[in-house]
């Protein structure tokens, strides 16, 4: 394939933009620099972690789940109407370590940059008025939903772990450009997203989480057992056409608080096309744009708490079988429950997805589907002893996950983790069956400083 015509400008848009977009990513790291070391104020925190876990039945018993260990640091600056915030990890996955021969301490390191900011606020002595910018990698919540993205689709995720408490920590950095402007009852935030940045997918051999996503081999009538292959997995090119965009205006109301979503930019997990070659099948991927407008609220009652939210997905692209993706609009709705007295904590939730104009030919997802989850937990010993239940349920297939957490508090800084997590399958294979191979127990300690 040649570059010329339309194909051959984008690619020289995309050198003439890199260049500065780099510029301006190094220059808010540079300036976040500067403001730590002439604030006023700075703070400085970490923790240092170590996670191991065993996979308890199917093919994978016995098998470690997790061996990762982490030393985590983040440096928060303010001066004046300026701040600079950057948190950052080295992480040793032992797995990853012992999946090369001979075992390797090389293949095991890596280190992360989950944000580097730089933000100015407006002076507001009143109270009544701000405005105010951030530059550079930072993370944002959408949505009320617990553990379920309904709206969340700001930031990409890392998928390449099951466990089950880490949801909010599963949210990685976006490189954006945020605009803010808060009232006494309104918030407005904008987001400019120049540079794209994928979910992590667990694609390396050594993870058990990838033969879910792509199987190792593949039975097609006529051609026998084949195996799967993957190719490449193309991202966006690096543009000012291939900017994402967002907004989330946000009220605070006596008893009532609501907020409004909106995106329009790229997916951050690839739809999947499989090609038959000569060797096997292969398997390539491509990011796809499509937008959003959802809207969530919540409602205090005494001790309750009513949540709910929904989301509607403009040409949202899914993958088929044995054809080009397709692009359809869908609608995701959530309703929540929240109770706490005392040291119990109880959320109930009802989820509910749906694809219009569904394709049978669509593999990636269904026309309908529908569940719960409910979560319990108890604090006991002047808080530090944690008890926790979660379980969730798909009411097409009747699959379901259940865990049980112990989270004890030695001191202040020093915690101890244990979890038991199951993914058991019901009447078919469904989202949570799937994983039914890798229920597993998890021990857990931090210390933090």
């Amino acid at each position: 394939m040649n570059d010329s015509g339309i194909a051959g400008r984008r690619r020289k848009k995309s050198v003439i933009f890199a260049k500065p977009l780099r510029f301006l990513c190094a220059a808010a790291l540079v300036s976040s620099f500067t403001a730590a070391l002439n604030a006023q104020q700075i703070a400085f925190s970490g923790n240092v972690k170590s996670v191991i876990g065993a996979y308890l039945y199917g093919d994978n018993a016995g098998k470690f789940s997790a061996a990762k260990q982490s030393v985590s640091g983040s440096l928060d600056a303010s001066a004046g109407n300026c701040a600079a915030y950057i948190d950052g990890s080295i992480i040793f996955d032992g797995i990853k370590a012992a999946y090369e021969e001979p075992f390797s301490v090389k293949a095991g390191l890596s280190a992360a940059l989950k944000e580097a900011w730089f933000s100015w606020n407006t002076a507001n002595d009143s109270g009544t008025f701000t405005a105010g910018i951030k530059a550079g990698r930072q993370i944002s919540a959408w949505g009320k939903a617990d553990g379920i993205a309904i709206a969340d689709v700001l930031c990409p995720k890392d998928m390449t772990n099951l466990y089950s408490s880490s949801y909010s920590e599963s949210r990685l950095g976006i490189d954006a450009l945020k605009l803010n402007l808060s009232g006494t009852y309104v918030s407005s935030d904008f987001y400019w997203i120049p540079l794209f940045r994928p979910s992590a997918l667990p694609l390396e051999q050594s993870n058990p989480l990838r033969k879910i996503i792509v199987p190792n081999s593949i039975f097609i009538q006529g051609l026998g057992t084949l195996p799967v292959n993957i190719g490449t997995i193309k991202a966006p090119e690096t543009n000012l056409e291939n900017s994402s965009y967002a907004a989330k205006i946000s009220f605070w109301l006596p008893q009532l608080d609501f907020s409004f979503y909106g995106y329009y930019g790229f997916a951050d997990t690839p739809v999947l096309k499989s090609e038959l070659t000569s060797t096997g099948v292969m398997i390539n991927g491509e990011y796809e744009k499509f937008g959003m407008a959802a809207f969530d609220a919540a409602i205090p009652i005494k001790s309750f708490v009513l949540r709910a939210e929904t989301a509607f997905f403009i040409d949202k692209a899914h993958s088929r079988q044995n054809a080009a993706p397709v692009s359809k609009n869908g609608l995701k709705a959530l309703a929540g429950l929240d109770w706490t007295h005392s040291s119990w904590m109880l959320t109930a939730q009802y989820f509910e997805n749906i694809i219009f104009g569904f394709d049978e030919d669509i593999t990636d997802a269904k026309e309908r589907s529908n569940g719960a989850t409910l979560s319990l937990s108890r604090s006991f010993f002047a808080e530090t002893l944690k008890l926790s239940f979660t379980s969730a349920i798909n009411f097409q297939d009747f699959d379901s996950f259940a865990s049980l957490t112990a989270e004890y508090s030695l001191t202040d800084q020093l915690s101890i983790l244990a979890s038991a997590e199951g993914y058991f399958e019901g009447k078919s294979t469904g989202e949570y069956g799937k994983y039914k191979e890798l229920g597993s127990l998890r021990l857990e300690g931090i210390y933090r400083f």
